[in-house]
C-alpha cells in the first residue's frame, strides 16, 4: 500500500487516537527573548511536543513528519502523522467549550494537532486528505520531495509550528493567512485549557533547512518518506518574513499576546478581553 495513502486510511480507522485531554508534558519556564526561542536550553528531556496549527477540519486526512537521521543523510527509521478527522477522529485538540467548530459550515478558524515526540530534525513530508466529488470518494496527498521544508524540535520543549510553513497553499486545513503569529498563540493559550497537565510556554519554531528527496520505494510500491539512494540533500533555508527580520510591532504584538496569556491564567474570566 502507498504510505500516503495508509497515511489516509489510518486516520479514518484510528478513532481511539483522539487527542486526550490528560496529555501530560512540563516544559518548564522560557527564559529567553522571543527571537531566540529556537535554541531555547534542553530542560533535560529528550521528548519534546509537537503542536501544529492548521485551520478548519471538514474531513479527514493527516500531516507527516519524517525526522532525520543523525548526520542529515536519510530519514531515519518511522514517521510521525498528525492526524484529523471531521468526528473528532486524531491528533486534533479539543476546542474550547464556547468556541466549538461547525462541521457543515466551516469557520476561518485556528485549530492544533498534537503528539508527543522524539526531539531531533524532522521534515514535512507528506500532506493528505480525503475528497468527495459529489458522486464517489477518494483521496488526494502531496509528497514535498522537491523541498521539504525542515524543523528543529526543541527537546523538552511544547514546539509550536504553523501548517503554512509546513505545506503550500490548497492543502486542506492549512492555515489561512489571515491570522497572525500573536492570533495563534492567544488561540493556543485558550485551547490548552483543556490540558491542565500540559504544562509550559511554546517555542514558536520555524522551518530552518530545506530537505529534497526522489521518492523511493517498498516492495513495488512508491513511498514518500523514503529516498532513493544517493538523491538525498538538505540545504539551509533562508525564511523571508517581510525584512526577514522581527520589528518593533512584531514584537509588541507578541508581548501582547503573553501578557493576554498570563492575564487568562490568573482571571479565567478574562477570557473574552484576549484579542
Amino acid at each position: 500500500m502507498n504510505k500516503c495513502l495508509g497515511a489516509v486510511l489510518a486516520v479514518l480507522l484510528t478513532a481511539c487516537a483522539t487527542a486526550p485531554t490528560n496529555i501530560a508534558f512540563d516544559a518548564g519556564p522560557v527564559s529567553v527573548a522571543a527571537a531566540d526561542m529556537a535554541t531555547a536550553l534542553d530542560t533535560g528531556s529528550k521528548d519534546a511536543v509537537l503542536i501544529l496549527a492548521i485551520g478548519p477540519v471538514g474531513t479527514g486526512g493527516g500531516y507527516e513528519f519524517q525526522r532525520l537521521n543523525a548526520d542529515q543523510t536519510d530519514f531515519d527509521d518511522g514517521s510521525v502523522l498528525l492526524g484529523f478527522g471531521a468526528w473528532g477522529i486524531g491528533d486534533k485538540m479539543k476546542r474550547p467549550e464556547n468556541e466549538k467548530s461547525n462541521l457543515w459550515v466551516l469557520n476561518d478558524e485556528v485549530n492544533f494537532l498534537i503528539k508527543k515526540v522524539p526531539s531531533g530534525t524532522y521534515a514535512a513530508t507528506n500532506v493528505s486528505w480525503n475528497t468527495y466529488n459529489g458522486y464517489a470518494s477518494g483521496s488526494a496527498w502531496f509528497c514535498q520531495e522537491n523541498g521539504a521544508p525542515t524543523f528543529e524540535l526543541v527537546p523538552g520543549k511544547i514546539n509550536l509550528l504553523s501548517s503554512r510553513d509546513a505545506v503550500p497553499p490548497g492543502a486542506v486545513t492549512r492555515l489561512s493567512e489571515k491570522f497572525s503569529e500573536a492570533d495563534v498563540l492567544a488561540q493556543f493559550e485558550r485551547t490548552r485549557q483543556n490540558y491542565p497537565e500540559l504544562k509550559g510556554e511554546p517555542v514558536v519554531v520555524y522551518p530552518t533547512l530545506e530537505t529534497r528527496w526522489t521518492e523511493g520505494s517498498a516492495g513495488i510500491m512508491r513511498v514518500c518518506g523514503v529516498a532513493k539512494k544517493g538523491t538525498f540533500s538538505v540545504s539551509r533555508l533562508q525564511l523571508e518574513r517581510g525584512t526577514g527580520e522581527r520589528d518593533a510591532a512584531d514584537d509588541a504584538a507578541i508581548q501582547a499576546a503573553l501578557e493576554n496569556m498570563q492575564r487568562l491564567k490568573q482571571d479565567p474570566a478574562a477570557e473574552g478581553e484576549v484579542q
